[in-house]
């Protein structure tokens, strides 16, 4: 199963019979139409603005593809996903927590804990030995509120960012992580690997039957999926930032490849389909999950982890976030 992607602005995704056919325009004025068969598609992202024709967006939710759209840029926008829940009882149990300060102080510990061993594995592996994450880590131990624990994941996230220079190299410029819009080449990849990410996610937790709206390290913000973002941390350096690193290290992205406009930085458009080909392969990469003691890919260990996740919440098994050696 693959992932179709749209990225050319006046592309256009329509319904052929049991396929879909994306028409790209040519230089000349021309289209170039190709067909898709739907069996083959698991999941449909569209990134700037290409049109979808109503049949086509019909049978995508009809399959049960969820339709993932993200600004040119690579900001994640929002999704489309097929049917709702119906597990009344797993929203109730998720809502409890959220009011359980106990509960959810725990599992805030949890969530951050995982996200600070994961990037210190990051730096690890790129000989940036001499850091304190560890010693972040073992801090969110010891706090006792949800805003400490934040207090130490912004810390520890200041230290890790900070190791990044050395590890993109002289080549690249990067003096910290910013967004909206990125202000240089690699938080350009990061946002766009990111934005990849969250839609991973969103449909996740749209699987197993969460509300994507209340989280418990995340604010409940109008409009903000705290769920998806909470489910997010422990993945975003075991996929997104060791993605980064990789195309920037094995030179697959260089700094030409990228358009500056009034400060703001995204890729050209063949890097662009550099940059989803090394994503669709870090998510179809195989490991060893940890729980389940098998061998999985990271696009199936998200969804294991939203149900992993619900257990938690409905039956009180402790949650284990998903962390690698």
């Amino acid at each position: 199963m693959t992932t179709l992607y749209l990225t050319q602005p006046d592309a256009v995704l329509s319904k052929h019979y049991e396929a879909f056919q994306v028409a790209l325009k040519q230089e000349d004025g021309s289209w170039k139409k190709r067909k898709v068969p739907a069996q083959t598609v698991e999941e449909v992202i569209l990134m700037g603005n290409p049109q979808v024709t109503g049949d086509a967006f019909f049978y995508a939710l009809e399959l049960g593809m969820p339709v993932h759209y993200l600004s040119s840029f690579g900001k994640y926008l929002g999704s489309a996903l097929p049917n709702h829940s119906r597990n009344g009882q797993l929203r109730l149990a998720q809502y409890q927590v959220y009011q359980d300060p106990v509960r959810r102080l725990e599992l805030v510990k949890a969530i951050v804990t995982a996200k600070i061993h994961n990037q210190y594995n990051v730096l690890y592996r790129h000989n940036q030995k001499d850091n304190p994450l560890k010693e972040r880590k073992s801090l969110v131990k010891t706090q006792q509120t949800i805003d400490q624990v934040r207090g130490v994941e912004g810390l520890a996230a200041r230290e890790y960012f900070a190791c990044w220079q050395s590890m993109v190299g002289n080549e690249w410029t990067f003096n910290g992580r910013n967004r909206r819009p990125p202000t240089d080449p690699v938080n350009s990849l990061m946002s766009f690997a990111y934005a990849l990410l969250q839609g991973q996610v969103m449909a996740a937790v749209h699987i197993a039957g969460l509300d994507p709206y209340i989280g418990y390290l995340h604010e409940v913000h109008h409009g903000q999926p705290a769920m998806v973002l909470d489910l997010m941390e422990e993945f975003r350096a075991l996929i997104a930032d060791n993605l980064v690193l990789s195309v920037i290290n094995n030179r697959k992205i260089q700094p030409q490849d990228f358009t500056e406009s009034l400060g703001a930085y995204r890729l050209k458009e063949n890097a662009k389909k550099t940059f989803l080909e090394a994503f669709d392969q870090k998510m179809n990469h195989e490991f060893k999950h940890p729980v389940f003691e098998y061998k999985c890919t990271y696009r199936r260990a998200i969804e294991l982890q939203a149900r992993l996740l619900s257990r938690h919440l409905q039956e009180s098994i402790p949650y284990k976030p998903l962390t690698l050696r």
